[in-house]
């Protein structure tokens, strides 16, 4: 499919409009269970067969078989083409589109590349002065905190010197506008209309990059104890603090599954420095959706650790319930004794550290910590309190096993029959509908064709299909099947292009989610992936459900070349050809045997 934008701005407008919000502007929509449901406004119904996943951010038909991403369902709805539902929805979220029609965009965009280019400038500066030979209490401050130079330099950490206009003038000399360099948030105009001075003064200076790279904000920290401790740029057209992470560009490139969310700097350095390079912290803010759908595109797990104190405690339990409503596999790391990451690295090394986050506890096992933590369980009346409430917790996982695990262990713990344990928590279960099937994978339905080219074309185009929605769905399992997949595996020229993409996207670290798939397909094909994913893709054991679909896959194959070698021989008079497609076929016979 062609496409006018960058993949990745396409991305970021994708993530930025919410598809639950979005449909709600056009349906009305209830949650069931995980998901939202609706009537489908594509087709006439009664009864609400329209369902939104919020978790992987698509939507699907049940009745008609529609679904996509929020791209797909704007075209739908507003019948327009895909560059267009692409603008209709930056437009929504004020994303500023490269090469826009009007002029207002194009100054918009024009604006955009020059605050980040008076940014690169900034940061450049900042760090000449954080070299220079007058201002050695920043380089003194980083040698107490045991910063080495060469992570310095990664970071680009710099120095504002306490001048009231240093940047200022050195960004005029560069020829940039007072318009321009106030918009960048760098300088700030003074009261009494004569001029402007800088925003940072005094501070040890963190850029802040988006994914590609770009100087998009700053964070400053003073180097004594005065206050405001730390000083952040304000909103401006490139950065948004709830939009993105610091370090982020650097952690999606380890070879790291999870990802650690801190919330200094100086710990994302710190850790960086003894080898954690999957490290990010927020900026400033409690996680956001925005952010938490980042972490999730970039890692399978994602580990909270957070200050100890209350505030602390409290915005960990908010992150934590915020990822996990997003579908993103979280956990809580514990530092003892109430240090930081960068204290107790520090102080105990990266092995000590790495052994905290392999023993980083479950959002149900730190909810069940804090509870205990808050109620008097020595008395009955304490003691029934909480084992009520711990039911409320155990009540919401979705896995039986994980359930009968926690049931059991509170069930020890506090001297109480599972059975009694059990019973209060199915109080509190409603029932539940679309159990997820066992590694069973069916025969897709085909029109009574099953004898002729087109049925097996078209078990072969449906069968591929799977294997890139599982592929999209859990990227881990594409270094597990690599060796028995190829480019050449794909029969179907879009699946093969697709297949291409998501190769690719996977071996640079970049990750694919299911939406992102949708975009990367006809409307047609949409339809089709986004069944797959919602319905016939939910495996409890993708692993044995990949390989057993590429076996199918191989199987087909054979029995395709199988009946081509047999129709050949029967027409075939040259006897060495013959002997030659006997082979073969000896073959075929030997490998389909040992399936």
């Amino acid at each position: 499919m062609y496409v006018k934008y960058p993949e990745e701005l396409i991305e970021e407008i994708r993530m930025s409009n919410d598809i639950v919000d979005v449909v709600s502007e056009y349906v009305k929509l209830e949650k069931k269970g995980k998901n939202y449901f609706g009537l489908c406004p594509f087709h006439r119904e009664k009864t609400p067969s329209f369902s939104v996943d919020n978790t992987k951010q698509m939507f699907y038909c049940f009745g008609c078989g529609k679904g996509g991403s929020v791209i797909q369902f704007i075209q739908n709805i507003e019948n327009l083409e895909y560059i267009e539902a692409i603008r209709f929805l930056a437009e929504r979220v004020r994303i500023t589109l490269p090469e826009g029609e009007s002029e207002e965009e194009k100054k918009r965009a024009l604006k955009i590349q020059k605050i980040i280019k008076i940014n690169t400038d900034a940061a450049r500066f900042f760090y000449e002065q954080l070299n220079a030979p007058g201002n050695s209490e920043a380089r003194q401050y980083l040698a107490r905190r045991k910063v080495s130079e060469s992570i310095a330099k990664k970071f680009g950490l710099g120095y504002s010197t306490n001048d009231w206009d240093s940047l200022y003038k050195y960004l005029k000399s560069k020829n940039y506008s007072d318009e321009d360099l106030a918009d960048s948030g760098l300088v700030i105009a003074r009261k009494d209309g004569n001029g402007f001075y800088d925003r940072f003064r005094g501070r040890l200076m963190f850029p802040i990059f988006d994914l590609r790279g770009n100087v998009i904000g700053f964070g400053g920290r003073v180097l004594d104890d005065s206050l405001p401790k730390y000083m952040n740029s304000p909103e401006t057209l490139v950065y948004n603090k709830r939009k993105n992470l610091y370090a982020l560009n650097f952690a999606k490139n380890s070879s790291e599954k999870r990802i650690i969310v801190v919330e200094g700097y100086m710990d994302v350095i710190s850790l960086y420095q003894f080898g954690i390079i999957n490290t990010v912290a927020s900026l400033g803010t409690a996680l956001t959706e925005s952010q938490g759908r980042l972490l999730k595109k970039y890692a399978e797990e994602i580990i909270i650790s957070y200050d100890a104190d209350t505030a602390g405690q409290e915005a960990t339990m908010r992150g934590l319930n915020l990822l996990n409503d997003i579908g993103c596999n979280v956990k809580v790391l514990l530092i003892p004794k109430g240090k930081d990451p960068d204290e107790f690295i520090k102080s105990n090394g990266a092995e000590a550290f790495r052994k905290l986050v392999d023993n980083a506890l479950t959002l149900v096992e730190y909810k069940i910590k804090m509870l205990k933590k808050q109620i008097d369980t020595a008395t009955i009346e304490g003691k029934i309190n909480f084992l009520n409430r711990a039911a409320d917790i155990i009540a919401k996982i979705n896995n039986s096993v994980e359930q009968e695990m926690y049931i059991k262990k509170i069930s020890a713990d506090y001297g109480i029959s599972q059975e009694s344990m059990f019973a209060e928590v199915i109080k509190r279960i409603k029932p539940k509908g679309n159990f997820k099937p066992t590694v069973k994978v069916e025969q897709p339905k085909v029109a009574k064709k099953e004898k002729n080219n087109q049925a097996t074309e078209d078990n072969l185009a449906y069968y591929e299909r799977m294997v890139l929605s599982l592929l999209c769905i859990d990227n881990s399992l594409y270094k597990k099947i690599e060796d028995k997949i190829d480019l050449e595996f794909f029969t179907l020229e879009e699946n093969r292009k697709v297949a291409e993409i998501i190769f690719n996207k996977i071996k640079d670290k970049k990750g694919i989610v299911p939406a992102e798939l949708l975009n990367l397909v006809s409307n047609e094909s949409a339809n089709i992936f986004a069944r797959l994913i919602q319905g016939e893709c939910n495996f409890e054991d993708n692993l044995r459900a990949i390989l057993d679909i590429i076996k199918k896959i191989e199987g087909i194959k054979l029995d395709k070349r199988q009946k081509e070698i047999l129709s050949m021989i029967s027409s075939q008079k040259n006897k060495e050809d013959v002997e030659k497609l006997k082979e073969e076929l000896k073959n075929i016979l030997i490998r389909k045997k040992s399936m």
